[in-house]
């Protein structure tokens, strides 16, 4: 029954056709579109064989072009870690211009595992994943470019066990 039916579609006029597969090809557009759920700008940076060293700074660059000025926008810290990460939390530096033309640092901590050494976030296979809220509600300019940049401050270098870190970006109305 179901061949009946690709017959007849592909027996169809050319014209006919075509608006079908235009009709579908635009179905399938809008539902990728809307699979972003208000992500503005997301950003990994692969960390050299989980090594990541004090001076390797990971500098994230946002066009703001792409942002709505009418949107307030949340920002975390993604960070992904394997099993050979020795401890359960890390501390981060972040250096940023999103209040000002001038940058700012800012000192986060987070906890990757529990007290007991059951990983926090999420994850398979070795994996292990965890968003960290960093900025709430702010207001982008669009005639600027903003940058933040992330390093770790913990006492090891290199860090072993983080394969990489990353920047999220969500619009919020």
């Amino acid at each position: 029954m179901r061949i009946t039916r690709i017959r007849k579609i592909i027996n169809l006029p050319a014209t006919v056709r075509n608006r079908i597969l235009f009709l579908l090809v635009g179905v399938q557009l809008i539902v990728l579109a809307s699979c972003s759920n208000g992500e503005v700008y997301f950003r990994y940076h692969h960390i050299d064989r989980g090594m990541w060293y004090h001076d390797s700074v990971l500098t994230f660059t946002l066009d703001s072009i792409n942002f709505n000025p009418d949107v307030r926008n949340d920002f975390s810290i993604e960070l992904t870690t394997s099993d050979i990460y020795p401890y359960k939390d890390i501390w981060f530096q972040v250096e940023h211009n999103l209040n000002d033309t001038v940058y700012s640092c800012d000192t986060l901590h987070t906890r990757l595992a529990d007290d007991y050494g059951k990983w926090l976030g999420s994850g398979t296979g070795g994996l292990h994943q965890v968003s960290l809220p960093f900025k709430s509600a702010i207001d982008l300019d669009t005639s600027r470019t903003y940058v933040l940049k992330v390093s770790h401050l913990m006492k090891d270098d290199p860090l072993y066990g983080v394969e990489k870190a990353g920047v999220k970006v969500m619009g919020n109305l």
